[in-house]
């Protein structure tokens, strides 16, 4: 059976808010789309989008995660800077409610630009109680080289 039924709860679109520090940049907060779908085969298509308090567009990034037999999902994840990202995660939780994702491979188009992302482990909890999707986001980079927390959100289902 696929792991994809465990995280059923994904299924869906998220909005909310969340806020962003890093050592070089100043905090800043946002506000955020997520959305999950399926076309019934065993990976979910992701969908990414922010922007600032002006309603300008921020960051956005889509993906895939899948679903492979040995229980793992696994994420391949594009950002339109040039950056494709791919990551290994674990399901965990009393009701699979937590999905951690370590970063194993990250390539670059010859134009993206520094600092260059080396590391990031990101996490999602859903909190079935008020159908809410949180996450933090722990990045190092070239220039902070330890992983050092950029982002967090909560977002509830629409």
């Amino acid at each position: 059976m696929s792991n994809i039924s465990k995280v059923s709860y994904l299924l869906g679109k998220f909005k909310g808010s969340g806020k962003g520090e890093y050592p070089t940049l100043s905090p800043f907060t946002y506000t955020e789309e997520i959305e999950f779908s399926t076309n019934g085969k065993p990976f979910i298509f992701y969908q990414q989008k922010t922007w600032n308090v002006n309603n300008q567009p921020l960051h956005s990034e889509s993906g895939y995660m899948r679903f492979p037999p040995n229980g793992k999902i696994e994420w391949v994840n594009s950002e339109p800077t040039g950056i494709t990202e791919i990551y290994d995660g674990e399901i965990s939780g009393e009701n699979n409610e937590v999905i951690t994702f370590k970063l194993t491979n990250i390539q670059r188009t010859p134009t993206a630009k520094p600092p260059h992302t080396t590391n990031v482990i990101r996490k999602f909890t859903y909190d079935q109680s008020s159908n809410t999707l949180s996450y933090t986001m722990d990045m190092a980079t070239t220039t902070t080289t330890d992983l050092t927390h950029h982002l967090s959100a909560t977002l509830q289902k629409q």
